[in-house]
């Protein structure tokens, strides 16, 4: 297997500086090639084939043996499957992040798929009562890893809530420049922040490679908001491992204004393998 640092070494400078721009509209997959490799309807606490461990509050790993399969709900319970607060009577998940000036993120991670073309469907609901921050909350991230020099990455992709007093989403990306840094673009969606509501969430990504450019299509609701192709992975072996729920980083040193505990909702998430569709 081919280490991920000698991997990125050999994607080159010119490689590295791939941006990212407007691509055209991709054919569908048709439902006969997607292989379902991913769901979780949050009906008990065992449901679901999440592979990642859970992080607590404070960001650290919990034991081994702590993966959401096998998770007991811990006080102040973070994670919470509750009826859907849309009325459907269909059990979701609660993340809660407590305002405690320690707590920063409550999230479930999905390890490991193969390099190739992914469908992920994640619905996210906004209560009436969500304070709207300054800073950026992100609700799901594709996350890589670390750099040849130890450093830890950004997450390339991220779909992001965004700013006070009126809240806005936007798709974040970040882009490995030849000097190993980071560069941050935002992608504003067109979609307006309706609180009380179900979000449905449709991702449609291509991992890129060294050699290969990737692209992101996005849509909400049945409408395509963004479509942009690109290098999405640092040029490493893997693909980011997906996390979903709550992530405040600007609450990770503490000391934020007063506010009320942060809670989201998530429904039926699921993933399909589009590698052996026809590409776009």
């Amino acid at each position: 297997m081919i280490d991920r640092r000698t991997l990125l070494l050999a994607g080159g400078a010119a490689a590295l500086a791939t941006t990212f721009a407007v691509a055209g509209r991709p054919a569908s997959a048709s439902a006969a090639c997607e292989a379902l490799v991913h769901q979780d309807g949050f009906a008990t606490p065992s449901a679901g084939n999440w592979t990642g461990r859970i992080f607590d509050g404070d960001s650290a790993e919990l034991a081994a043996a702590d993966l959401w399969s096998d998770q007991t709900l811990f006080p102040p319970a973070r994670y919470a499957i509750v009826p859907d607060p849309a009325g459907s009577g269909r059990p979701v998940m609660r993340f809660t992040v407590p305002a405690d000036q320690t707590s920063y993120r409550a999230e479930i991670a999905r390890k490991q798929f193969a390099p190739g073309r992914y469908r992920y469907r994640v619905s996210h609901y906004i209560p009436t009562d969500y304070v709207p921050y300054e800073y950026g909350t992100l609700l799901a991230q594709w996350h890589g890893f670390t750099l040849p020099d130890g450093r830890a990455t950004n997450p390339p992709l991220a779909l992001v809530l965004d700013g006070a007093p009126t809240p806005a989403w936007e798709f974040h990306t970040y882009e490995l420049l030849p000097d190993l840094t980071t560069r941050l673009t935002r992608h504003p969606l067109p979609v307006p922040v309706v609180h009380g509501r179900w979000n449905d969430w449709t991702f449609d990504i291509s991992w890129s490679t060294p050699s290969t450019p990737g692209r992101v299509i996005i849509t909400h609701g049945g409408s395509t908001v963004l479509d942009i192709s690109g290098d999405n992975n640092y040029h490493q072996q893997w693909p980011p491992y997906f996390q979903t729920g709550i992530y405040r980083s600007s609450w990770r040193t503490g000391g934020y204004p007063a506010q009320p505990d942060l809670q989201i909702y998530h429904r039926g998430i699921t993933v399909h393998d589009l590698t052996g569709c026809a590409a776009g």
